[in-house]
């Protein structure tokens, strides 16, 4: 398996979209003003004879950014304009998750600052996955019971991927600390940006950390799961209280098999709010989201009844373990089927713990907020952030029945985010992926990774 680290890859990435290119061979041209593609190539070396298809897809992205930066592209003006434009985005079963942001960049969705925008997210400590987080739990936690699967990352690498704003009060001002969880091939600095980490310090309730896991989440899920298992039980201990958790995409099934093989956890987190979930993988890209490259483990993993999938649903694990809010859209380019009653998002209550399961568009038939919402539109519907107040505001998880519907269904955007947090959510996620997902390698294998002996064994 090959690891390449982003740090060095999205500058080179962010300097060829800087850079105007001559009006010559376009993968050429790219060689000669920047040497991002000639190092593109280098870490797609393992790829064979389908590295110069990518190159020209990834080519293509650059010289759409580029377009954008010059004026050639008019980004959308309104927030109508925006999700209108989202809904004639192919999805990445068809086009590859290149040619999802090819047609994010081309169908107006980057704002014309977009090279500056991303600059500024990735440079920014949130994103970082080394973080000195020096205050100890009063009780050990690694492993917090004998129960609890075993860990073979150091303590130490555990708990440098949690980062902790400067603003964050530890519980001591009664508000709920709530651990962000990333989804797959982005930190979570990036992908709770315009949305989440915006929208939770204005309220009187909640305070947010979020976890960057080293190889954003690309390789084994058994590997990521460690830290959101161990994350979910430091900031419960070093608060000294029971906290919230938001996942999106394929972090929900990381902090799923966290709560089900480490039952320890289930003390610490009170209530779970799941974003785009695919608890029963997704039926798109039988063979990889990024045709013939970057089929990384965690994304053979996601695969409709893989291994990991089957493990994971088994012996209990199809029902929640604690107070969970499930949303998703039915109309979700990565996973799917995501409709009532088949939605891969959906978790059964077997556990007697309490579930909401809830598809946007049923829930506002017709109105605003149960449009077209894609994977990671999510992250900005007002729906979600409705069910997300009241889950933190009431015992149990999130119920549309103590939410006034008129007003929330009213909204195109959660109340508080605009244009530009609506363009970031979609195109900051895909972009960071694609770089990520790149840079990874191809795992060299057409098998996913064996199934753990404390998962085998239960």
């Amino acid at each position: 398996m090959r690891y390449f680290r982003s740090a060095a890859l999205f500058p080179l990435f962010l300097s060829a979209l800087a850079t105007s290119a001559p009006a010559s061979n376009a993968v050429v041209a790219a060689r000669d003003t920047s040497n991002f593609i000639s190092r593109l190539e280098n870490t797609l070396e393992g790829l064979g004879s389908i590295t110069k298809g990518v190159l020209q897809e990834v080519d293509l992205l650059i010289g759409a950014l580029r377009d954008v930066a010059e004026g050639k592209i008019d980004p959308v003006k309104t927030t109508e304009e925006a999700l209108g434009s989202l809904s004639n985005v192919r999805n990445a079963s068809e086009a590859g998750l290149v040619g999802v942001a090819i047609d994010l960049v081309t169908k107006g969705l980057a704002p014309k600052n977009i090279v500056d925008l991303l600059t500024g997210i990735n440079e920014e400590s949130i994103n970082s996955m080394n973080n000195s987080n020096p205050i100890d739990p009063q009780t050990s936690i690694y492993p917090k019971d004998s129960t609890d699967a075993p860990y073979d990352q150091t303590e130490e690498d555990l708990r440098a991927a949690i980062y902790i704003p400067e603003s964050f009060k530890y519980g001591a001002d009664g508000k709920r600390p709530i651990l962000l969880v990333p989804g797959t091939g982005d930190p979570a600095g990036v992908s709770y940006y315009f949305n989440f980490e915006k929208l939770i310090p204005e309220t009187d309730f909640a305070d947010a950390v979020w976890l960057n896991i080293p190889q954003n989440s690309l390789t084994d899920i058994q590997f990521t799961t460690q830290y959101i298992a161990y994350a979910m039980n430091y900031i419960a201990g070093i608060c000294n209280t029971t906290i919230g958790v938001i996942a999106t995409s394929q972090g929900n099934v990381g902090v799923q098999w966290a709560l089900k093989y480490w039952p320890s956890t289930r003390d610490s987190v009170e209530d779970y709010l799941a974003l785009s979930a695919d608890f029963h993988g997704t039926l798109f890209a039988p063979e990889c989201l990024l045709p013939n490259a970057g089929c990384t483990p965690a994304v053979m993993q996601q695969q409709y009844e893989s291994e990991f999938i089957k493990t994971l649903r088994s012996d209990g694990g199809d029902s929640a373990y604690v107070p969970t809010t499930s949303v998703y859209s039915g109309p979700d380019e990565v996973v799917t089927p995501q409709t009532d009653p088949n939605a891969s998002a959906m978790l059964n209550d077997a556990h007697g713990v309490g579930v909401s399961n809830t598809q946007v568009q049923l829930a506002c038939p017709g109105m605003p907020a149960g449009g077209f919402y894609p994977h990671a539109g999510l992250l900005v519907n007002p729906i979600t952030w409705a069910l997300f107040v009241d889950a933190m505001t009431h015992e149990g998880p999130g119920n549309l029945s103590r939410i006034d519907m008129d007003s929330v269904c009213d909204r195109l955007v959660t109340k508080g985010l605009v244009l530009t947090d609506v363009l970031g959510t979609n195109i900051a996620i895909i972009l960071n992926s694609v770089v990520h997902i790149l840079e990874y390698g191809y795992h060299g294998s057409s098998e996913e990774p064996a199934i753990r002996d404390y998962a085998r064994q239960s």
